[in-house]
């Protein structure tokens, strides 16, 4: 919090129209970090008072009637508010009607403003209400005194507070909308899929997780950062399968890719391979995209990898050992989309104790997957027994699998594992 001198007010009036009166003000002067000042008076509007004001404030006529006329106290309002930034709740109401009642004094009022309402609405989308009393039960802020303005201004004090916290890179608490609080501690912290859903039921984004509580924390926490997912997720429910590998094949059937480019490895003159951009070929080995850039990016990437040429100039063919150190390299490269074997099983956690899940792979292909409490050795000697699901996205599939073996091959503590089947092995 800077030097600024902030003064958090609040109003209460005869009621919300064009010809409103303040019958109430409350003014807390607030700098470097403390309350400095509070003033607080009621307002003689000269007007009568409506029932339902009077019995929402609990402010009598009688009161108003003994009470001091704005001009008189309007000297102590200018007086607190020289040189302050105005901050209230809603500020259009309170700064207008300010505003209003000075130039009935031949008096004008240039503030600074701060609305607490307006910067909850930026900095806590997707709430469903902004009313003071739902951003106090959010910051969990007590409002002893609610609709009188000394008691509206002072949770309106702790509010802009909480606000200024929030707008902080690091903060001390972490905030949860209330309708997703109640979803995400249904939700369990091993791998799955995550279905974040709008008012209708509509899935509006998908997200796969090792662990699936603290994914949809991640991106349900209030801050600016996940504002459109805030905005437009009313529901969060996930579906737990063990094994982050089958959470993407599950996604894959609302997500379907159609690859059109694929980056492979070519043999040309003398033995030497090379990297090349062909039409997509499931039959062909390497680096599938769905539009050309992508592959040019890639090639690009991969030609910047490959060893310089020992001579710029040269008559006849390279040597056998140049081929062969240049062709070392590509294999090399090309390992990244190649399996470790055209048979395997890999074997994961299941989504309860006692569980396990595998995924099969034969022929270079994933032929399926599925959950099961039987012994691993079980699975293995005959595992299209065990088979409950299969990919959609072959091709797709095949990519994932490649790809997780990458990451679980550097993992320092290992959840998942593969073991080699044998071709004939059914």
């Amino acid at each position: 919090m800077n030097a600024r001198k902030y003064v958090i007010a609040d109003i209460e009036a005869t009621g919300l129209g064009v010809d409103k009166e303040i019958i109430e003000v409350a003014l807390i002067t607030f700098q470097e970090g403390k309350v400095t000042d509070v003033y607080q008076t009621l307002v003689n509007p000269l007007v009568g008072l409506s029932a339902f004001v009077s019995d929402l404030t609990q402010i009598s006529k009688r009161e108003l009637n003994e009470a001091p006329k704005f001009y008189e106290v309007a000297e102590a309002i200018m007086h607190r508010l020289d040189g302050a930034t105005l901050v209230s709740h809603n500020i259009d109401f309170d700064y207008e009607l300010l505003k209003k009642k000075f130039a009935e004094l031949d008096k004008s009022l240039e503030l600074k403003t701060f609305c607490t309402l307006k910067m909850s609405q930026e900095l806590i989308p997707g709430l469903k209400s902004y009313s003071l009393d739902s951003l106090c039960k959010f910051f969990e802020i007590k409002n002893k005194d609610r609709h009188r303005a000394l008691g509206d201004a002072e949770a309106a004090l702790e509010l802009f507070k909480e606000l200024q916290n929030l707008r902080l890179p690091k903060r001390a608490k972490i905030y949860f909308l209330p309708h997703h609080e109640k979803d995400l501690k249904k939700i369990s912290s091993r791998a799955g899929l995550l279905y974040f859903k709008n008012e209708e039921g509509r899935v509006i984004r998908l997200e796969t997780a090792f662990n699936m509580e603290k994914k949809a924390r991640e991106l349900l926490e209030v801050c600016l950062d996940n504002k459109q997912l805030l905005t437009e997720c009313s529901k969060v429910e996930a579906e737990a399968t063990g094994s982050a590998l089958i959470a993407e094949f599950k996604k894959d059937r609302f997500t379907p890719v159609h690859f059109k480019w694929i980056v492979t490895v070519e043999v040309k003159h003398y033995g030497r391979k090379f990297f090349a951009i062909k039409k997509f070929s499931p039959e062909l080995q390497g680096w599938s995209y769905k539009d050309e850039a992508s592959a040019l990016a890639k090639l690009k990437e991969l030609i910047r990898l490959m060893p310089k040429p020992q001579f710029a100039y040269r008559e006849g063919a390279p040597s056998k050992e140049e081929v062969l150190a240049h062709n070392g390299v590509v294999d090399k490269l090309l390992k990244d989309v190649i399996l470790p074997a055209e048979n395997l099983v890999i074997f994961g956690e299941g989504r309860s104790m006692g569980e396990k899940s595998f995924i099969l792979v034969r022929g270079g292909d994933v032929v399926g997957f599925g959950h099961t409490e039987h012994e691993m050795e079980d699975v293995f000697l005959s595992p299209e027994k065990y088979i409950t699901g299969r990919p959609t996205q072959k091709i797709m599939a095949r990519n994932q699998v490649i790809q997780y073996l990458r990451v679980l091959k550097n993992l320092r503590h290992k959840t998942e594992s593969w073991r080699e089947l044998a071709r004939s092995n059914n």
